[in-house]
């Protein structure tokens, strides 16, 4: 059976509604229990501000924010209300994922492959994370595809919602428009003719029309921060302790690790089995003479190489850890490149191609069973392991109450002490209260490797020195309770 674009959308759409079904009750992880703490006010003070207080305030635009109290209101505040509100905007970006197929796959390259995008590791765990990267990678599949359509009432509604939606947006839209004025000065637009263009002529050659979309995003979004300003007196560079940190200027030392920390985000997870290859392609592309690109994938290269570049001189020079689900637009291109080139190159066989696409899928699945050492930092809400925790979690708590252990007497550094923020409910319940971690005061410490703050040097004390109460394992995530030595 031949799989069409209508079939591959509704297969697409069929996933995400299973995986949502899945995910029910699957509470909010990492960066996007912060996000529901924040939508929380919003919803608990009925949108009596726009914005959320300084000391709740990262200075990220609240785009996100206003969906999630906005469906709670509406829905009733719940965890199937906010994984409604994801469920809408995995849609949308299966369908820009289409779109973006349809119009830069080379001809003879299978529409079926577009299946190898969406399997890609983070991109797939993005999908059942409550965060608002998702939201931030369909406007910008939404920009390009609109870029490439010359769409341009669409092109400024990606353009507003990029840069309402995290403060990445702002490189996205720098990328954005450097990629628009590189494929207006290659002409690369006119040679691709995409099908179903609007108003090609006006959108890419009139200067009023192409800097329109930019203006008028560039007004709102200044709009939007005249107002956050007069309500909380800073804009961007938020003042909160918390996140002050994230915007300053990193040291030399701190950038050469920033630099090893890109370089890993973008090969990890299984994607080096494509970018090397494609690295491979390009410069065998290259130094062959006879051999030249299509439109189709001198726009992705283009558009992948002024990503990484904006990416990198935006993210590296700064304090801000770094996360793989930061660069999930360029993982998307570079696998699209990567395919193009596949079949573009004459001199590869039908056989080995569908021998590496295999393989390339085959990484993509059994990078969600990457697991690093504890004492390395790991982007665990980037593959599909962190839903491990979440079982262990609660036979924790079980063993806890089971045995009769005070939660005070525990130091960690997990976020467990407001699981009412993860769980979507009022603050009204008897969460159990936990120490910080202070191998001098607690008695006993719980341990695990999905939260990175723990320092490598009391690991290597709990492990050496501290007794073992008991473990929990599941596919390489742990939860860990230790005992003080010198108690009975």
């Amino acid at each position: 059976m031949q799989l069409t674009k209508d079939k591959l959308l509704f297969l697409g759409i069929g996933f995400l509604i299973v995986s949502f079904f899945l995910t029910l009750d699957l509470p909010a992880f990492w960066d996007a229990k912060s996000k529901f703490l924040r939508a929380d006010w919003l919803y608990t003070h009925q949108f009596s501000s726009l914005i959320v207080p300084t000391h709740l305030n990262s200075g990220h635009p609240p785009l996100w924010l206003w969906g999630l109290a906005g469906f709670w209101t509406v829905f009733g505040k719940s965890l199937w209300a906010a994984r409604l509100l994801l469920l809408i905007v995995n849609i949308g970006v299966w369908v820009q994922l289409l779109r973006l197929a349809r119009s830069l796959f080379v001809k003879n390259v299978p529409i079926v492959l577009v299946f190898l995008l969406a399997i890609e590791p983070t991109l797939l765990a993005q999908t059942t994370n409550l965060n608002n990267d998702m939201l931030l990678l369909f406007f910008v599949l939404l920009a390009l595809n609109s870029l490439i359509a010359a769409r341009g009432l669409w092109f400024t509604v990606a353009l507003v919602g990029m840069l309402f939606t995290n403060l990445r947006g702002i490189y996205c839209l720098l990328a954005i428009g450097c990629i628009h004025a590189l494929l207006y000065r290659f002409k690369l637009l006119e040679v691709l003719k995409p099908a179903g263009s609007v108003l090609p002529k006006r959108f890419n050659k009139s200067y009023r029309s192409v800097l329109l979309p930019y203006l008028v995003s560039l007004g709102l979004f200044g709009l939007f921060l005249g107002y956050q300003y007069q309500e909380l007196g800073w804009v961007i560079v938020t003042p909160n302790k918390t996140y002050a940190g994230h915007r300053e200027a990193a040291g030399l030392m701190r950038i050469v690790k920033n630099t090893a920390a890109f370089a890993k985000n973008l090969l990890e997870y299984g994607r080096f089995l494509v970018w090397l290859p494609l690295l491979f392609l390009l410069v065998k592309t290259g130094v062959t003479k006879s051999k030249t690109l299509s439109a189709s994938s001198q726009i992705l290269l283009v558009s992948l190489v002024v990503f990484l570049t904006v990416f990198f001189l935006g993210m590296v020079p700064f304090s801000n850890p770094m996360g793989p689900r930061y660069f999930m637009i360029c993982y998307i291109l570079a696998t699209v490149l990567f395919i193009n080139l596949l079949y573009e190159t004459n001199w590869i066989s039908a056989m080995r191609r569908k021998l590496v696409i295999a393989v390339v899928g085959l990484g993509f699945i059994t990078g969600h069973f990457w697991i690093y050492p504890a004492t390395i930092a790991q982007g665990w809400d980037s593959s599909l392991a962190y839903l491990n925790y979440f079982p262990l979690e609660q036979q924790m708590f079980d063993y806890l109450e089971k045995n009769q252990i005070n939660t005070q007497n525990i130091g960690t550094n997990l976020p467990l002490g407001n699981r009412w923020v993860s769980l979507a409910k009022n603050n009204n319940s008897e969460d159990p209260k936990f120490s910080e971690l202070d191998l001098t005061t607690n008695a006993f410490v719980l341990l695990s490797n999905v939260e990175n703050s723990t320092s490598d040097q009391d690991i290597k004390t709990l492990r050496n020195q501290w007794e073992v109460v008991t473990e929990i394992k599941q596919l390489g995530v742990f939860l860990t309770l230790y005992k003080k030595p010198t108690l009975p």
